[in-house]
């Protein structure tokens, strides 16, 4: 061993003895080294004994873990899964499929994520990726609307176009659409979604008409499984007739609460409502729906459940 790598291993040996073991970290390491791409950093060859210790800190290459030559593609693709982790955080606009009088429709839900930085790119591939993921919704009636192991491999932003790079194609319509709703919500407007698969062109993709595409009624907030304060802000959106819609409170089986709520718009436009429920500690459903003109039934039922602490 020459001078210079005993002087590597003695460092890197002083660094090593200060990490502290938690006692789940082979499961975190697993569970990061499935969905992470093969690939490791490791520090310039040639090191001087009076650089060391700033090349270990500093200076990396990134090459394959075996010996070969690292394939370009896979070498120049983000890992989006990496996005979440790192300090930066947004919350973020996701699309779910749901049944809505036995019509598919999408459903929207916040979700705060951890990312590696704050660009428009990472935050499309970070919601796009949370989409993907298997059971993310919050409520289970909302799902994704793609199959299992559909994995972002790139995404580019040009002006009013967005290119998304996924490793499989759409199985449905309401798929694309759930995809192009999340998109925007990143970017705003209406852009226009380039969908390639696997490197190769696939579709060119643009929002479908809101009436034809989202849940006539959704309650935006408390979100499903949150829990809040004793002061609740509900928030209710969606077309319906005579923008009008209801709330209703229940704990149990006791329906405790009651209201007629007057949205913003009425359909075909998008409406919102806004109002402040008072509630003791404690579990509760909360239900946004609407009551059919012609025989009284409930429509468009979207209901959570929250705790009150």
């Amino acid at each position: 061993m020459s001078r210079d790598e005993d002087v590597l291993r003695q460092i890197l040996e002083a660094q090593a003895a200060k990490v502290e073991v938690s006692p789940d970290a082979l499961h975190s390491i697993r569970v990061r080294t499935q969905r992470r791409p093969r690939w490791f950093s490791l520090g310039a060859v040639a090191l001087t004994a009076a650089t060391a210790t700033a090349a270990v800190v500093g200076a990396f290459a990134l090459i394959p873990r075996v010996g070969g030559t690292p394939d370009p593609h896979t070498a120049s693709t983000p890992s989006w899964s990496s996005t979440f982790s790192g300090t930066s955080t947004a919350n973020l606009a996701i699309y779910y499929v749901g049944d809505d009088g036995g019509r598919q429709r999408l459903y929207r839900e916040f979700h705060h994520l951890p990312m590696r930085d704050t660009s428009t790119t990472t935050k499309i591939g970070t919601a796009v990726t949370e989409m993907l993921r298997p059971e993310s919704a919050h409520d289970p009636a909302y799902a994704s609307a793609w199959p299992t192991g559909v994995r972002v491999t790139d995404v580019s932003v040009d002006g009013g176009t967005v290119t998304v790079n996924l490793s499989k194609a759409p199985p449905s319509t309401i798929a694309r659409q759930e995809l192009v709703w999340t998109v925007a919500a990143v970017v705003g407007g209406d852009p226009t979604v380039k969908l390639l698969v696997d490197g190769s062109q696939y579709a060119t993709l643009r929002k479908a008409p809101a009436l034809d595409t989202l849940a006539a009624l959704w309650l935006i907030n408390p979100q499903h499984g949150e829990t809040v304060a004793r002061s609740v802000a509900v928030h209710v959106a969606g077309a319906v007739f005579e923008a009008t819609a209801h709330l209703r409170v229940r704990q149990g089986g006791v329906v405790i609460d009651e209201k007629v709520l007057t949205l913003s718009a009425g359909a075909p436009a998008r409406g919102e409502a806004r109002l402040t429920l008072t509630l003791a500690p404690g579990e509760y459903t909360l239900e946004a729906y609407t009551i059919s003109a012609a025989d009284g039934s409930v429509q468009h039922l979207d209901d959570h459940v929250v705790t009150v602490r």
